[in-house]
């Protein structure tokens, strides 16, 4: 006959808590149903005592919903909010029965692990993008307008104040309008704190006076709430909240990363919707009301769309303040407004961005291993899908976004390094450039360039506009900030006509190109010419020298031959066989030639080395030209490199 099986102790099991100190184990090896030993009464009391007094029941419960004056300390974790774009809503990722493609803020939400390799919980919030609720009216009415903004803001705000507690870390996250909402959130923390249990009743008073504040004509309904004669929202305003336990202060925020936050003040303005009443002409009520990073901002990090041309889509940078301790980046990649914030069916430059991002938040959170790789993937299978050769790194899709009604708002190019402030009350553009922006140019745009990537629409090669007057040098700079393992750094230099007045300060004339990070690289390595071009960096004259490179010629190949100098490697820059195009090789190029523009069209043929092998090409080209001058869609038949040789 069979022993019955031995009780499992629940301390073992996890389904109890240990015993307090003194419980003795029971024979079965159970503390949890074992009762304490009693002692013998004393006579001068009216019941036994145990040896191990309970403690009171008041101190083991946790306290009523409601009537906390401050937060519980408890284990440490991670709130990350992310807010998406117009239109866009990962929880309903199909559109007329066919796939959304995900915007770079649904992804990097995914990419988050659940807990980091310490343990720590790291919690996602997810926010659809305007636009994405109720029927097809209001969702194009929201599209076009903002309108959800203000909910969303307080969605956002509720979470983190409802779930916050000291010691815990925020990320806020945006791409378009939800960058908006990102940014808007960060500066609202960073203003009022986040709402005790008791102060949160009050939100809804606290939040209008908050976004009234620069409004002088501006009078409260409720005079007396959240304290009696409160007055307008200034310091001395939150200073009482925080005196009333309605408030936490300097709570700090760990990132805010956008992707390509757009409009003056952080919503695009569009003429002729406000002409039809369809876009309020009050929209400062949702716009920024300063450009600044608030001091509790610990990181902010943004990437931005170098080819979008449309003119409500004005960027909208950041500035920091020279007292301010924030690690501000913000970078320049190739593509439009959804190529870099994610969204179009070839997610390449969207993939590249995404990396960027992820890169950047590595030393705080914990991202699931091997996912970028999968994206990339995910998108090679998209090219086989739709018949084309996989692109290489930095080569993907650039679609025009100057089309439809759009096209009625105009198009303007972008100014890297040379943004101005906006008037908080107006929203038009004031003359004092913005100071400490901090901006970068990342490889990818060197890349596509150089190689002569594909333009807009696959038309031609790749000629962004916003650099026509922008060249780029390879300097030595030794083990300072950004070179590589060679000293090596690639720096961009504005040679265009400049605006600044004498004395005047701000704007960036010179921009360095952004260090490629071991996470970048998984990708970028995938396409090994590119690889080659893009890491292979040798300045002409060694230790101190420089080598100014151009962009190609019209017909695509390079400015000027010529041997290299001793000891360069006759690959260059490019380490792809040849010197990279547009690169002066033999060295400094000229003084003729630092001053146009970096196109080979508007380089002064004097400039440029005379010999048969160049005059043969000139008459090439203009062989070219007077043959394709009757051709309306030449542009669209000529073919640039820009595929994988194994594919």
């Amino acid at each position: 006959m069979s022993r019955p099986p031995a009780a499992r102790s629940s301390v073992a099991s996890g389904l109890a808590p240990p015993p307090p100190p003194g419980y003795p184990a029971s024979a079965h090896g159970s503390t949890y149903f074992a009762p304490p030993p009693v002692s013998v009464a004393p006579t001068n009391l009216s019941r036994p005592q145990s040896r191990h007094e309970p403690p009171p029941l008041a101190s083991t419960m946790g306290p009523m919903p409601g009537t906390l004056e401050r937060p519980i300390h408890g284990p440490k974790k991670r709130l990350i909010v992310t807010c998406d774009g117009t239109w866009l809503d990962a929880d309903n990722g199909l559109v007329n029965g066919q796939k959304q493609p995900p915007s770079n803020v649904s992804r990097i939400g995914w990419a988050i692990k659940d807990t980091s390799r310490d343990g720590i919980p790291q919690i996602v919030n997810y926010q659809a993008g305007v636009g994405t609720m109720g029927g097809p009216t209001a969702r194009v009415v929201g599209g076009a307008t903002g309108l959800g903004l203000k909910e969303n803001m307080r969605m956002s705000y509720t979470y983190l104040a409802v779930n916050w507690r000291a010691g815990d870390e925020i990320f806020l996250m945006g791409f378009s309008r939800g960058a908006f909402t990102a940014r808007s959130l960060g500066g609202m923390v960073g203003a009022l704190g986040l709402l005790t249990r008791s102060g949160l009743p009050y939100f809804n008073e606290i939040f209008e006076d908050w976004e009234h504040r620069a409004d002088d004509r501006y009078v409260s309904q409720f005079p007396d709430v959240p304290f009696p004669e409160k007055g307008r929202f200034d310091d001395r305003y939150v200073q009482e909240l925080g005196r009333r336990g309605l408030t936490t202060l300097n709570v700090p925020i760990k990132a805010i990363c956008c992707w390509d936050t757009v409009g003056a003040l952080g919503i695009p303005r569009v003429p002729w919707l406000e002409s039809l009443r369809l876009q309020a002409r009050g929209m400062h009520a949702y716009e920024f009301y300063d450009t600044t990073l608030h001091p509790c901002i610990e990181n902010a990090f943004q990437a931005l769309a170098l080819d979008e041309r449309r003119a409500p889509f004005t960027p909208a940078l950041w500035e920091k303040r020279d007292n301010h301790r924030t690690n501000l980046v913000q970078c320049w990649f190739p593509g439009v407004h959804s190529n870099v914030g994610g969204g179009y069916s070839d997610q390449q430059l969207a993939d590249i961005t995404l990396a960027w991002m992820i890169s950047k938040l590595e030393p705080f959170l914990d991202f699931r291993p091997n996912y970028l790789i999968g994206l990339w993937e995910e998108n090679r299978a998209f090219y086989k899908q739709t018949r084309q050769k996989t692109r290489w790194w930095s080569f993907g899709e650039i679609l025009e976004s100057v089309k439809g009604l759009y096209a009625l708002t105009g198009s303007k190019t972008r100014t890297p390094g040379n943004y101005f402030r906006s008037d908080p009350a107006t929203g038009r553009t004031t003359n004092k450039r913005l100071r400490g922006t901090n901006e970068f140019i990342h490889a990818s745009v060197r890349a596509r360039l150089g190689l002569q990537g594909p333009g807009v629409e696959d038309r031609g090669t790749y000629d962004p506009p916003a650099l026509r007057d922008w060249t780029f040098d390879v300097e030595y700079v030794g083990q300072g900030p950004g070179a590589n393992k060679d000293g090596m750094i690639v720096m961009w230099n504005n040679h265009g006509q400049s605006s600044r007045r004498r004395g005047e300060k701000g704007g960036q004339e010179r921009i360095p190109e952004e260090k490629l990070s071991e996470t970048e690289l998984v990708l970028l390595q995938q396409s090994p010419r590119v690889y080659d071009y893009v890491m292979q960096l040798r300045p002409s004259g060694g230790p101190g020298g420089k080598r100014r490179s151009r962009r190609h010629g019209q017909n695509g190949v390079p400015n000027g031959p010529g041997p290299p100098p001793p000891g360069m490697s006759p690959y260059g820059a490019g380490g792809m066989g040849q010197p990279p195009p547009g690169s002066f090789v033999g060295g400094p190029p000229p003084p003729s030639a630092l001053h146009g523009r970096r196109s080979g069209r508007s380089l002064n043929a004097d400039a440029l080395p005379d010999s048969d092998d160049s005059r043969e090409r000139d008459r090439e080209r203009r062989h070219r030209r007077r043959r394709e001058s009757g051709d309306p869609d030449r542009h669209r038949r000529r073919r640039s490199r820009r595929y994988d040789d194994d594919e």
